[in-house]
């Protein structure tokens, strides 16, 4: 095995500890480690060894990992490749505790030195009500509610509208996890710095005279006292789980496709889900919070660390509607970052940038309340994890409140615009497309207009009104363009009083653009019949049931009872046929690995892609959202590449693509194979597959486009005319000289 060594200079600075106080958990023994994560093998071997993963990592890349002396020469003995970030954990947290014990002479309560240090409950709680107390016309405090012991949960209220006046308003929220202490202090720098700057920073003063903001710094109080007090690194809120483990992840316990992939349903788990979902008193708390305050319109959770700003969804790799959105104001907040200290934030969904985690505030947010949400997760990259060093915290801080004020700029407006489908990156020649926008008005009665700007390569722009279709939903045309256009749009709502909110946020800079296409079916197969060629299991399978199978499925709580059916019919490609009434697990994956394998479907095109329909299951039984349904590629059937990997379930037919160039060379044969996988003992998997095909989408060449802008008209003839008797772009015929052949062919094909 290779281990990687760390330098001396990576390691934290951990002074001579006095012995902890009795009542202190100790980390005798523990370490932190850095751990590449090549495969899902090498993820799930870690995750065998350790049951606390500290940050934040993707496959193919690395994470940091608590593990116990016994747990690290585990490790030793497996191919996992590490470095050690912290040698002696529990003499990190005494040196911390010691250097917490003597505050810095000039941590006055009014200034930027309080930052200095990080501070317990009781000392933010006195700040809150400081701050409130200085500036009683800017700030009020606010009690969302009761944690679990009966601690309030705290925070301010921060405008300088009178409390009641109809205005847009923005969260930040902090600490759903106790041990991130460098979250609870950006929670507390964004209610500090609103509140002292309001006078001095003319940005702050307008935000302030247009915005609601309230900043709840730590939403978990219980677990936030408890890893002062007694365990540093305690996660979870303080629930008694009634089997001698405590805690529920909050994070993870909010009624947004809860129970999904990332949540765990052990007690014990750092990741525990709860019982149900909004559980817990401050989840819930959070929760009726949102509803009394109907207003908001945008929220960033803090949480540390790893440096990343992180947009829905959590709970499944799919985009959501506003991607191009979360990804606008993202990349804006990653600028303010860096301008403000130059560190390195990555912006990214949740789900494919971190983890799937299912469950979640930002997805609740957004998914149900219709806000835009982001996870900021604080410094550091892993150096000292959640022991942040004093010197560290006021640039971390810092750096974060000018991402929170860029994104308060971009999405505190009275009038949030959202798509209810995301935009297309293509749309069919000559076909019309409607678009639908859903406007929600923070602040009722704001719209003046509502207006679509679209343009065709780059010409000028047009505008089109929004048509209302229902409550907050609207629609517009797109007209129909020839193949090879693009069409860029974005929405202007013009507000009362002058000002506009437009979408993408920062639009003309950014746009909604579509490629117009003309698409080409290459091969279409519904599996109504048996086709030629495909493989039902394959040589080096190992499942012992479950395996891949054509027909009507019989439908249990883990597999379809229908096909898809693109085409008429009711067959398709599943995995093991079950009996009417039978259980769920009677006829699932078991065993290991089962294969459905095509011929060779079509010889690659420029531009191809493979569509296929699927239905997947794998949350269920004694081992959930552990295995992976995989889809490869291969140019000879031999050597296969991973196009696809599927984490978490589907149970509804869902429609995948994947872009093939890169993946197999032109000219190539395409071959693809589906893998259903049972490699966990107890997990239960079922997979199904419909209406796979290969799709290209190239514009044809029309004769009588001679500028080749895909349309035939009067600036086409122009052209012919201009060449006339001459060779040029409007011989469609080919004979070496424009006339009458190629203008008959211009005037059949006019446009």
């Amino acid at each position: 095995m290779t281990v990687l060594l760390l330098t001396l200079s990576l390691i934290c600075h951990v002074a001579a500890a006095s012995a902890p106080p009795i009542d202190r958990v100790s980390y005798a023994g523990e370490s932190v480690i850095r751990v590449k994560l090549k495969s899902v093998r090498d993820v799930r071997l870690i995750e065998a060894l350790s049951t606390d993963m500290w940050s934040h990592g993707i496959y193919g890349g690395q994470a940091e990992y608590q593990v116990s002396r016994e747990q690290r020469i585990a490790i030793d003995t497996t191919s996992l490749e590490y470095c050690v970030m912290i040698d002696d954990l529990d003499a990190a947290i005494v040196a911390e505790g010691q250097r917490l014990e003597t505050p810095p002479a000039d941590g006055g309560v009014a200034d930027l030195a309080w930052f200095a240090q990080a501070k317990d409950l009781a000392a933010i709680n006195t700040r809150l009500d400081v701050l409130a107390a200085i500036r009683p016309d800017l700030a009020q405090v606010v009690v969302v509610g009761t944690s679990l012991e009966g601690r309030p949960i705290r925070g301010l209220r921060i405008s300088a509208l009178p409390v009641g006046t109809p205005a847009p308003a923005i969260l930040f929220d902090a600490t759903q996890h106790a041990r991130e202490w460098a979250a609870a202090m950006t929670g507390m720098f964004c209610a500090d710095q609103l509140i002292e700057l309001a006078d001095l920073d003319p940005r702050i003063h307008t935000l302030l005279s247009q915005i609601e903001f309230f900043v709840i710094p730590v939403v978990n109080p219980d677990g936030y006292n408890h890893s002062w007090t007694t365990a540093r690194l305690w996660r979870k809120n303080r629930r008694d789980n009634g089997n001698g483990t405590f805690g529920v992840d909050l994070n993870r316990n909010w009624d947004f496709q809860w129970g999904g992939a990332g949540a765990s349903t052990d007690p014990a788990s750092e990741t525990y889900r709860g019982p149900s979902a909004f559980s817990e008193p401050e989840s819930a708390a959070m929760r009726d919070f949102y509803a009394a305050h109907p207003n908001i319109v945008a929220n960033i959770d803090f949480h540390a660390y790893s440096q990343l700003i992180l947009a829905p969804w959590g709970y499944t790799t799919a985009p959501n509607a506003d991607a191009a959105l979360f990804q606008s104001i993202g990349d804006a907040m990653k600028g303010a970052i860096a301008s403000e200290t130059g560190a390195n934030y990555t912006v990214g969904p949740i789900g494919t940038t971190l983890y799937l985690a299912s469950g979640g505030s930002v997805d609740w947010s957004y998914g149900a309340r219709g806000a835009l949400s982001w996870t900021l997760e604080v410094r550091d990259t892993g150096a000292y994890g959640f022991l942040i060093p004093d010197a560290e915290i006021l640039p971390c801080v810092r750096e974060n409140f000018a991402a929170a004020l860029t994104m308060a700029e971009l999405a505190g407006r009275p009038v949030v615009i959202s798509l209810p489908t995301a935009f297309p990156s293509s749309i069919a020649s000559g076909v019309a497309t409607t678009l639908s926008v859903r406007l929600r008005e923070a602040v009722p009665g704001s719209i003046a207009t509502r207006t679509l700007m679209r343009r065709v390569n780059g010409q000028s722009w047009q505008s089109t009104p929004l048509t209302l279709v229902s409550a907050d939903l609207f629609s517009a045309v797109i007209p129909a363009a020839a193949c090879g256009a693009v069409i860029d749009c974005y929405i202007d709502v013009a507000l009362v009083g002058g000002s506009s909110v437009r979408y993408p946020a920062t639009a003309p800079a950014a746009l909604l653009t579509a490629a117009v296409v003309s698409e080409q079916v290459l091969v279409d197969e519904p599996f109504e019949v048996a086709a030629a060629g495909w493989s039902y299991g394959i040589a080096g399978d190992t499942a012992t049931s479950g395996v891949w199978t054509r027909g009507d499925p019989i439908a249990t709580i883990a597999q379809s009872e229908d096909d898809h059916s693109l085409a008429p019919g009711v067959q398709c490609a599943f995995t093991g046929q079950g009996t009417v009434g039978g259980a769920a697990g009677g006829a699932d994956v078991d065993g290991g690995i089962t294969s459905l394998r095509s011929p060779a479907l079509a010889s690659m095109q420029a531009g191809s892609r493979l569509q296929y329909w699927y239905w997947y299951s794998n949350n269920l039984g004694g081992a959930p959202n552990l295995d992976e349904f995989v889809v490869q590629l291969s140019a000879n059937g031999t050597t296969w590449t991973t196009a696809a990997t599927v984490q978490s379930s589907a149970t509804a037919w869902r429609l995948a693509e994947i872009a093939l160039d890169g993946l197999i060379p032109v000219g190539s044969s395409i071959f693809v194979k589906f893998v259903a996988q049972d490699l966990n003992s107890g997990s239960l998997v079922e997979a199904a597959i419909d209406d796979v095909r290969i799709v290209t989408t190239a514009c044809a060449t029309v004769a009588g486009d001679a500028n080749g802008d895909g349309m035939v008209n009067g600036q086409d003839l122009s052209i012919l005319l201009s060449q006339w008797g001459s060779a040029g772009s409007a011989d469609f015929d080919g004979d070496g000289s424009v006339a009458g052949p190629d203008l008959a062919a211009l005037l059949s094909n006019w446009s």
